[in-house]
């Protein structure tokens, strides 16, 4: 894949969730993967946590607004890191939130397919 090529997977992995569409995340994650909570402290692993993760986030919360930017690829060989800020308005628990962030994720090639096999976010800086 090219560098377009993997901004457009993780944009489609992202609209799974957003959508509501949790089944789909399987294209997109290894069986493996690992989620580091931001902080670095927690760490769980596997697709299906990694599919709860978001489960939850979305039976929580209405996602008002979602948007993506100033995109990052490195890849070196059969790995490569994506890296990109996005902006989210949600309301949850009575109340309106909005925040930005950025996600770094790892993927790898497995089978002739790519996957994220390692997710974090850490605060965006302006």
């Amino acid at each position: 894949m090219n560098d377009a090529e993997f901004v457009s997977f993780i944009k489609s992995l992202d609209q799974c969730w957003v959508q509501g569409r949790l089944r789909d995340l399987t294209a997109y994650l290894a069986d493996d993967v690992v989620f580091v909570a931001p902080g670095g402290k927690l760490r769980r692993e596997g697709i299906d946590y990694a599919i709860e993760s978001y489960r939850r986030f979305t039976s929580e919360a209405r996602i008002d607004q979602f948007e993506t930017q100033d995109y990052f690829v490195t890849r070196r060989g059969d790995a490569a890191v994506v890296e990109y800020t996005w902006q989210m308005v949600w309301f949850a628990g009575g109340a309106d939130h909005q925040e930005t962030g950025r996600d770094i994720l790892v993927l790898a090639r497995r089978n002739e397919n790519w996957r994220v096999v390692w997710r974090t976010q850490v605060a965006a800086q302006n």
